[in-house]
C-alpha cells in the first residue's frame, strides 16, 4: 500500500506537468496567431479555470486585442477546447 505522501506528491506533481504543457500549448498557438508586432505588445500571464490572462503594454493594445478577441479564443479552442474566455489587461511586458 503506497503512502498518502507519495499519493499527494504524484498527484500534485501530475497536475503541475499537465498546467505546464496547457501554457506551452497555449504560448505556442499565440505565437502562430498573432502577427509580430502584436506579439510584442502583448504576453500570456497564465490559465486559469478556462481563462487565458494576457497583459498588453497600453490602452491602444487593450483596444486592438479587444477587437480580435473572438477570432483569437476560436482559434484556441480549436486546439484546446477547455479555454472559455481570454482577459486582457494593461501592464508591463518583460
Amino acid at each position: 500500500m503506497d503512502n498518502i505522501e507519495d499519493i499527494v506528491k504524484s498527484v500534485i506533481g501530475q497536475m503541475a506537468e499537465k498546467k505546464l504543457e496547457d501554457y506551452q500549448k497555449i504560448d505556442r498557438l499565440w505565437m502562430n496567431i498573432l502577427n509580430d508586432s502584436e506579439q510584442k505588445h502583448t504576453k500570456i500571464l497564465g490559465i486559469k479555470d478556462g481563462m487565458v490572462s494576457v497583459v498588453v503594454d497600453s490602452p491602444a493594445w487593450l483596444y486592438q486585442m479587444n477587437i480580435k478577441k473572438n477570432n483569437i479564443l476560436k482559434e484556441l479552442q480549436a486546439e484546446i477546447p477547455n479555454i472559455d474566455s481570454i482577459r486582457f489587461r494593461i501592464g508591463k511586458i518583460t
